[in-house]
This record gives C-alpha cells, structure tokens and sequence, in this order.
C-alpha cells in the first residue's frame, strides 16, 4: 500500500511525523511525505528523510511566519492548499491512502480523497477551533468544515482519550487513538555539563505562549540554574542574543531530535508549560511529557493542561499555575525534593514502559492501516 503524509511544515524535525511513516516503512508501506518550508521561497524540492529509513519529500517553499495566526498566514496557506492539490492530482496513481495531518493538509485531503477515491486519515495533532486564531464569524464556519471532515474520512487518529470529549460533535468511522511517545532510544553519550548546576532543559518551538521569556528571567537572576535551549521560531534571535549576555543561558538553536533526547537526558529537569486558558492545551498530549517519561526527568507543567493529572496522580514532578512567581517556586520546589530524583526517575521510566511505549502505538497505527488492505 502506498501513503502519501501531508504536513504544514517543514518536517525538520517533526517527531510525530517521523514516527509514524518510519513505523509504516517498517511494515513494508510505501510512504512519501509532502511538506510546507516556510523560511525559503521556491516552488518545489524533491529531497530524501532520513529518520530510520530513507524516505521521499516533497517540500513547497511559501514563506510564513509560525505563530502569526489566520490573518497573517492566510494567504500564505492558500498558496500552500494549491500547491498541495496540484501535486495530488498530478502524483494521483502513486498513493492510495492520504494521511492528512491537521486541519491545514485535512481539507485538501479529504477533497482530493473523494475526487480520486483514496482512502483519507484526519491525524489532529490539535484542533484549529479550540480556540481559533481569528474572526469569530470565520471561526464558526470552519468548526463545522472541521467536523464535517470527521465524518466523511475513513478514519481519525487523536493523540489522548481526553480528546474524545472534544471531537464529540462529530462521528467518525473510525477513532483510534495514538500517543505523542518517542521511540525508545538508549541514550549513550551524554554531554559535558556543569555537574553544580541545576540544568533546565526545553527544545521546540520557541514561541510566546511556551512561557519562554518567563523561564528566563527566572533563570538568568538565578547563578545556580542553568537553562538550556534550542529550537525555532519568533523568539529565536532574541534568545541568541540573550545567551551572548548570560552565561547560564544555553541556545543551541535547531538541533537535531536524537541530539535533542541527548540534552534532556544531559540535564535535570524538564518544562512541558502551556496556557490553561487555551482548550487545546487543555486536552494536549505535549512531546516532552513523554520524553520526559522516557529519559526520567523529573517534570514541571500547569495545572489542568494535558497529561498534568498524570504528574499529580504519581507526584512525578511539580505542578505550577500560569505565572513567573509560581514557576520559581516550582523549580525551587522541586530542587528541594533532589533526593527523591532518583525514584521520580524509575517510576517514570516504568510507566512509560507499560502504557506509552512507542512499541504499542505502532501495533494501534498498522492495525488500523490494515483495515484498508
């Protein structure tokens, strides 16, 4: 069976991604992946992936801004739309499934499903209309494109049980659902950091809602913390230059995902911090939740975002509200319960090997690709 992935951006990295087509390669799917550059300006580039295996993308160069919402990279997304549908009718006898990734490629997905009669996967990373960044009249009127969608692809995959209640409106065919958890890697080399520190550790997206500038604040007036951070994004340069003026902050910048495992587990503490008052947050499954559970690092989140119920239940680290004064108390907090790292360690460690071992949601996404066989 061959599987088309669809992603709006430029897959360099994205886990998620990488995951799941690197699972169906090993399942003897045939998978190519088209993508969205958004810092270069071309009209097409056919490269090579290379997470595990060798795999074909295709990338649209339009540039855009992340975080800039629906009026600023509205056009820019259109353009991205058009070139998505050109190339699946073009390419049309080369795919027979459409795995569609959010709403961005979902739409585009669907249509092109029905026209050549693929079968068509809505992957929601997180849904648009909770909230959504833009007129509220617009907002309205893509709930119901996105819960129409729902019910007319074969299947839908979300990434926790939580999330059920927010796709509740709709009926897919078929639900399944697939964690945000790494592949298990056996990290080896770790690097050589200041062992009188407290290491702080968050590589991703480096945008304002991520509480960024917050961590550091709170860090740089702090000479027995360091934090370390990599990534891309709106605040890429600020923090460029911010490290250049403080010793105890790291950038690295964009960095590779196995280089990314390294610095975690190279550090002592993670941050999976989100705004509670965004529903998506609410029903979140953050990437460093799990990598955090992989590599046992004690964890610092918001109350009542995704997956923070599980650090309350088993005390796997500190929970904090969505202000600067409670994330220094956290990390303080949590710097004073130092003996009990080593046991936060193990028991997450456990956990994941029992409930979110990648392992278990490659047998959930092959087995749903083998209903369509």
């Amino acid at each position: 069976m061959r599987v088309v992935f669809m992603r709006s951006n430029p897959v360099s990295p994205d886990p998620r991604v990488e995951k799941e087509v690197d699972c169906l390669v090993k399942n003897n799917y045939n998978v190519q992946i088209l993508a969205w550059d958004r810092d270069s300006e071309y009209r097409v580039k056919q490269q090579q992936l290379t997470p595990t295996n060798v795999i074909e993308i295709t990338r649209f160069g339009i540039p855009a801004t992340y975080g800039s919402g629906f009026k600023g990279n509205f056009f820019p997304l259109l353009k991205f739309q058009l070139r998505l549908f050109k190339w699946l009718y073009r390419n049309k006898n080369t795919f027979d499934v459409i795995h569609a990734c959010d709403f961005d490629t979902a739409l585009v997905g669907m249509v092109c499903g029905k026209l050549f009669r693929k079968k068509v996967i809505y992957d929601m990373f997180d849904s648009i209309t909770a909230p959504f960044n833009g007129p509220n009249s617009i907002g309205k009127i893509v709930a119901k494109i996105d819960e129409a969608m729902m019910n007319r692809v074969d299947a839908v995959i979300i990434c926790t049980e939580k999330r059920r209640e927010q796709i509740a409106k709709s009926s897919p065919k078929k639900v399944e659902v697939i964690y945000n958890t790494p592949h298990y890697v056996n990290i080896k080399n770790t690097k050589n950091l200041n062992p009188n520190k407290i290491k702080l550790v968050y590589v991703g997206i480096l945008s304002r809602d991520r509480f960024i500038r917050e961590m550091v604040e709170v860090v740089k007036k702090n000479p027995d913390y360091e934090l370390h951070i990599g990534g891309f994004g709106k605040l890429a340069d600020e923090l460029k230059h911010i490290s250049e003026e403080h010793e105890n902050i790291i950038f690295y910048g964009k960095i590779p995902y196995e280089q990314t495992l390294e610095l975690a587990n190279s550090c002592d503490i993670m941050t999976a911090i989100y705004d509670p008052n965004v529903l998506n947050h609410y029903y979140a499954a953050p990437n460093k939740f799990y990598e955090a559970m992989m590599l046992g690092k004690p964890l610092i989140m918001v109350k009542n975002t995704g997956m923070s119920e599980v650090v309350a239940e088993h005390n796997l680290g500190e929970l904090m509200d969505f202000n600067i004064e409670s994330l220094q108390q956290s990390i303080e907090n949590l710097v004073k319960r130092k003996n009990e790292w080593p046991d936060i360690s193990k028991k997450m460690k456990q956990l994941y090997e029992e409930h979110y071992n990648w392992d278990i949601m490659e047998k959930r996404l092959v087995e749903l690709y083998s209903n369509f066989s």
